[in-house]
């Protein structure tokens, strides 16, 4: 199979366990994309975070931001879900569960609710078990959201964008929410921190950890 596109997560991925970028992750994402490939970054964090990554580390691919619900390119968003019922959601949560809380860069996330890693995961998909929602966890958050949108809708969206088939891109991942789109592009690679879910849906799971895992599944598909 020849392989056109690579899509990234961020934190877990190309992060440390303390969310700080490896330098090795940007320096291996800019060799893909010097080798002729589209680079894109799929992060469940807000836009303006996810857009000023990507633009610092010079990528020139879509950008998806909100666990697939927002995407950016050429200087166009857009916005495929809405945040109506998870906000209801949060409201009930808050009668039910007293101190949950979003997290802080909810001020600019439009189409999901992010909760803080401290609430308790199991608790909150008690509370919403009959509500339309989709609930996924990272290490970083609990993200409520519509039902069917997920990181892959937004790099469905993505490859619209650029012209390119899903089964072309390469996909890197390492948490739950990566599930669904390690397992439906083309070929996915799962870092060796990765949670058990992510490892089940990859065709690769790495012995690096983080950016080293990276690298180890672009060498190992000779794409740097």
């Amino acid at each position: 199979m020849t392989y056109r596109a690579v899509v990234c997560d961020v934190d877990g991925t190309i992060t440390n366990s303390s969310r700080m970028i490896q330098a090795l992750g940007i320096e291996v994402l800019r060799q893909a994309q010097d080798n002729g490939l589209a680079v894109m970054l799929a992060s469940g964090n807000v836009l303006p975070i996810a857009y000023g990554l990507s633009a610092f580390i010079g990528l020139r691919g879509p950008v998806v931001a909100e666990n697939g619900g927002v995407v950016s390119y050429n200087d166009e968003v857009h916005t495929l879900f809405s945040s109506e019922v998870p906000l209801k959601a949060y409201e009930h949560l808050r009668q039910v569960m007293p101190g949950v809380r979003r997290l802080y860069t909810d001020h600019w996330r439009h189409t999901e609710v992010g909760l803080n890693r401290e609430a308790d995961l199991d608790k909150v998909v008690e509370a919403l078990k009959d509500w339309p929602l989709e609930v996924e966890a990272t290490g970083f958050a609990i993200h409520l959201m519509q039902k069917g949108h997920s990181k892959m809708a937004g790099v469905r969206k993505a490859c619209d964008l650029i012209g390119v088939d899903v089964l072309e891109v390469v996909a890197f991942g390492d948490a739950d929410n990566d599930e669904r789109m390690l397992r439906e592009c083309g070929y996915g690679v799962a870092v060796g921190n990765a949670s058990e879910k992510a490892k089940m849906a990859a065709d690769l799971v790495t012995q690096g950890r983080h950016a080293e895992g990276v690298r180890e599944g672009l060498l190992s598909l000779g794409l740097i």
